[in-house]
């Protein structure tokens, strides 16, 4: 057994994690947030494949849409015209009244 799955095991015994799949989650997250470029990789294939709207691969990014879509610009990627879907609208919404009070 590789000591990877050791770790993996030992931290599922002592109950830090309620099963391999939130430890595999919160893995992938604390990698996203450590490695900015990883997060631009994945914010640009969910929009690609038209998974995320240009705001939400923004958000993933941690950047604004502008730079986002220069991003894009930098790859020779263009900026497509994708519906946005009510949900998230409202909490698009939601964060602009909120920065703006």
């Amino acid at each position: 057994m590789k000591l990877l799955e050791k770790e993996i095991n030992v931290l599922l015994k002592k109950g830090f994690y309620k099963s391999k799949e939130e430890l595999i989650d919160d893995a992938c997250r604390a990698l996203l947030r450590n490695r900015p470029h990883l997060r631009l990789e994945v914010a640009i294939s969910l929009y690609e494949n038209e998974e995320v709207s240009l705001s939400k691969a923004s958000e993933i990014t941690g950047v604004c849409i502008e730079e986002f879509k220069e991003s894009l610009k930098d790859r020779g990627l263009s900026v497509k015209a994708t519906p946005i879907s009510k949900e998230e609208l409202d909490e698009q919404t939601k964060l602009i009244l909120t920065v703006s009070k």
